[in-house]
């Protein structure tokens, strides 16, 4: 077994207060106070001739052309590759509102309810606790373990018409395991720890206006106390979400609600992790490869769309019944045909100001990621999978063990079943890539693993 050096470091993210806050359409006012300091938080690792980097970020999601700017900064100033770096972000609900695209120039004004000068600092932030990290390597073995862990429920409800309802489906498909990666000295006493498992962090809900880290950053708090030892410095915990896209908390509503589930998950992966036997991670590699994802088509969407919203147009001005009910029903007819095609044409302006969009292809660019540490592999997801892709991606004939993390280096919406298309729903009415996309994704990690197996 080769020795391996490792370091860990943690940054504050540190957003201005009165900032608005994302995750929530229906969220009113703005963010009032700290209930939980938001971080960037690094692990990287190094064989002596090659080094991996892997940092949670405290925010709802990242871009492609931030996460690349954060990765240019660090290979500028550090030996540390581009390609070998994995931004996650934790998904938060609870974190402020910024551009996740781009980083805003120098001269962009921006609304009230953002902060331009805390949004151009942001990418310097996070790369620094790379560098940091890079800078405190020292050297250590890996660890991995499983605990049991059930916060996290299917979201999609399947009704009696056929629809698919945004409510806990207690019988749909789920993980119910948390994953955790430990770094830890000769000595035993733990530098840092992953943590991996796909839950939306939502315990916290739309009336919340504090900022937080929501469940995750509970389950973080009680893994440092669980693994520290003695006086000296508690390791340093990064949370890297799984595959959640179709998966929210059985539990709602409270900080009380999110510290119960968070410390619980803590407790056991701590637990797991102390006991666990050293990681063979004989080698370590990382690989970053290209995408050019279909988008979902549009034009006859818009089409149908707008021909509806003609047609109530239509109905509303030919009534001639003074007012009652029937003007109201039409009334509402339009205004649900506008809806919905506003919807559509706000999906088409979002692709035709999107740079990573290929209009004339129809696609949209991104990346996937794929580190290998031994047995061990890391797969990094540029948007929001649904969790039958987690478990498929873990079920792979060629690693061991595989921590599925998405929301990595870029975001890309939701990334639905081809099951999950046929039925509907929000994820796949919202998502902006075409059906078949995660299964292609899921093809393409498991050739990068064919390739780096040990």
């Amino acid at each position: 077994m080769i020795q391996l050096h490792l370091g860990a470091a943690r940054i504050g993210l540190e957003p201005p207060l009165g900032l608005a806050m994302l995750g929530y359409g229906s969220r009113g006012g703005r963010a009032t106070a700290v209930h939980d300091d938001l971080f960037a938080q690094a692990l990287v690792i190094s064989d002596g001739a090659r080094k991996l980097a892997i940092c949670g970020v405290d925010l709802l999601a990242i871009g492609k052309r931030i996460a690349d700017d954060i990765c240019s900064l660090v290979a500028a100033q550090s030996d540390i590759t581009a390609d070998a770096i994995l931004i996650g972000a934790t998904h938060t609900h609870s974190a402020p509102a910024f551009n996740i695209f781009a980083t805003p120039r120098v001269d962009a004004k921006v609304g009230e309810d953002r902060d331009a000068d805390w949004e151009r600092a942001l990418p310097e932030k996070i790369a620094a606790a790379i560098l940091a990290a890079n800078r405190a390597l020292e050297p250590a073995v890996l660890k991995t373990a499983r605990a049991r862990f059930t916060l996290g429920t299917n979201r999609r409800l399947l009704r009696a018409d056929g629809t698919i309802q945004l409510a806990a489906n207690y019988a749909g498909v789920a993980d119910d395991s948390a994953f955790g990666l430990g770094a830890f000295r000769p000595d035993g006493s733990a530098i840092g720890v992953i943590l991996n498992y796909p839950c939306h962090g939502v315990v916290l809900c739309e009336d919340n206006l504090l900022y937080s880290r929501d469940w995750m950053g509970f389950a973080l708090d009680e893994i440092e106390r669980g693994l520290a030892r003695g006086a000296g410095a508690a390791p340093i915990a990064i949370f890297m979400q799984g595959a959640t896209g179709n998966i929210d908390p059985r539990s709602r509503g409270s900080f009380q609600v999110a510290a119960d589930w968070g410390h619980a998950a803590g407790r056991e992966l701590a637990a797991a992790l102390a006991t666990a036997p050293p990681l063979d991670a004989s080698t370590i590699v990382g690989r970053r490869i290209d995408l050019k994802l279909k988008l979902k088509p549009a034009d006859d969407a818009l089409a149908i769309a707008r021909g509806c919203a003609a047609q109530t147009e239509a109905s509303l001005a030919s009534h001639r019944g003074g007012e009652g009910r029937q003007l109201k029903r039409l009334r509402d007819h339009h205004q649900q045909s506008l809806d919905a095609l506003r919807a559509l044409e706000a999906f088409e302006q979002t692709n035709r100001r999107d740079r990573r969009v290929d209009l004339a292809r129809g696609e949209i660019a991104t990346s996937l990621s794929v580190f290998a540490l031994g047995d061990l592999a890391i797969v990094g997801i540029p948007g929001e999978a649904f969790v039958e892709f987690g478990l498929a991606l873990r079920a792979n004939p060629y690693f061991a063990q595989t921590l599925v993390a998405c929301y990595c280096n870029d975001l890309v919406g939701y990334l639905p079943t081809r099951s999950a298309y046929a039925q509907g729903g929000y994820e796949v009415e919202t998502a902006r890539v075409a059906e078949g996309t995660g299964e292609a994704i899921v093809a393409a990690a498991l050739g990068i693993m064919r390739e780096l197996a040990p």
